[in-house]
C-alpha cells in the first residue's frame, strides 16, 4: 500500500462519537460486596429461623423436647414482658426484610437512561445471594400468616 492510500482510507472513516456509545455508560458502586452481603443476611436470619423452625417441629409436626420447650418458653416470657414486646415485630418483620433488602441490592442493579426514557435493571446471577433473598421472604410469608406467633 502506498503513503496516499492509507492517507485517503483514513480520510473517509468516521471518528469515534464517545457520546454515541451505549455500553458501560454508568459507573455502579455497590453498596456491599455479594459475599458479605450473603453472610449479613444468613446472621439476620438467624434468630427467625430458629423461632419458624421452633413452631414447625412443636405445632405442626408435634415433635416435643425440652430445646424446643425452652425456645418456646423464652419467646412466651419476652411476648409476656411490656418492654420487650416491641422487639417481637422487629425480629419477626424487620431483620428478614433487612436481609432481603441487602441480598437484592447485591444482585439486582437498576439504571435509569433519561435520554430514552428507560429503567434498566441488571440481574446478575448469585446464588447464594438470592438463596437468601427467598429464605427471607419465606420467613415474612410464615410470620405474616395468622396466628403464626402463638406458642
Amino acid at each position: 500500500m502506498k503513503k496516499d492510500d492509507v492517507g485517503n482510507m483514513l480520510s473517509r472513516m468516521e471518528p469515534p462519537n464517545p457520546e454515541n456509545m451505549k455500553h458501560q455508560q454508568e459507573f455502579k458502586i455497590p453498596l456491599l460486596r455479594f459475599k458479605r452481603s450473603s453472610r449479613t443476611g444468613l446472621w439476620l436470619l438467624v434468630l427467625p429461623a430458629i423461632v419458624a423452625l421452633t413452631v414447625i417441629l412443636k405445632h405442626e409436626m408435634g415433635i416435643s423436647g425440652t430445646a424446643l420447650d425452652t425456645i418456646g418458653s423464652i419467646f412466651n416470657a419476652v411476648d409476656r414482658h411490656q418492654v420487650f414486646t416491641f422487639f417481637i415485630p422487629v425480629i419477626f418483620i424487620g431483620l428478614p426484610l433487612l436481609a432481603m433488602i441487602i441480598n437484592l441490592l447485591a444482585f439486582c442493579h437498576c439504571a435509569q437512561n433519561r435520554t430514552e426514557g428507560e429503567l434498566l435493571i441488571t440481574v446478575k446471577y448469585r446464588p447464594v445471594n438470592i438463596l437468601v433473598f427467598l429464605v427471607s421472604l419465606m420467613i415474612l410469608v410464615f410470620f405474616l400468616l395468622p396466628d403464626m406467633l402463638s406458642f
